[in-house]
């Protein structure tokens, strides 16, 4: 059989998702990177599958969407190799965004309602929740 070479540029989430849908396709895949194996972020991936800081619209829809198909793809690559649990960090939790002034509050707390009505958990919390949930917070 004659399999078709592909080489991807870049080991980053993007060149990583591609070489895995071109190899579960058929195709023989070599990655190459400037970097080691592994070894930092794609440049616009954030690092991260966030929503805190997004309002509705497309962005905030593929971060919604990301945070329900990771774990499914991590339970697919460790059915493929048991190791990639370990080698796949997802550690799914909320984020607190502060106001510090009475108009930052007003936008902060329009910006929730936006958010609430997208399908994020949005809460408002109060000074002592804030210092509760996050000790090292400042003033």
């Amino acid at each position: 059989m004659n399999r078709t070479r592909v080489v991807v540029i870049g080991a980053g989430i993007v060149g990583a998702a591609c070489a895995r849908e071109l190899r579960l396709a058929g195709f023989d895949v070599l990655v190459v990177d400037r970097g080691r194996p592994a070894g930092g972020t794609t440049s616009h991936g954030e690092g991260n599958l966030l929503v805190s800081d997004k309002g509705p619209g497309a962005e905030l829809t593929l971060a919604q969407l990301s945070n329900r198909l990771w774990p499914r793809l991590v339970e697919d690559l460790t059915a493929e190799d048991p190791r990639a649990a370990a080698a796949v960090e997802f550690d799914p939790k909320g984020g607190i965004v502060v106001a510090t002034t009475e108009a930052g509050a007003h936008a902060l707390t329009a910006f929730a309602d936006a958010q609430a009505a997208a399908g994020v958990r949005a809460e408002r919390l109060s000074a002592a929740d804030v210092a509760a949930a996050e000790p090292a917070l400042t003033r």
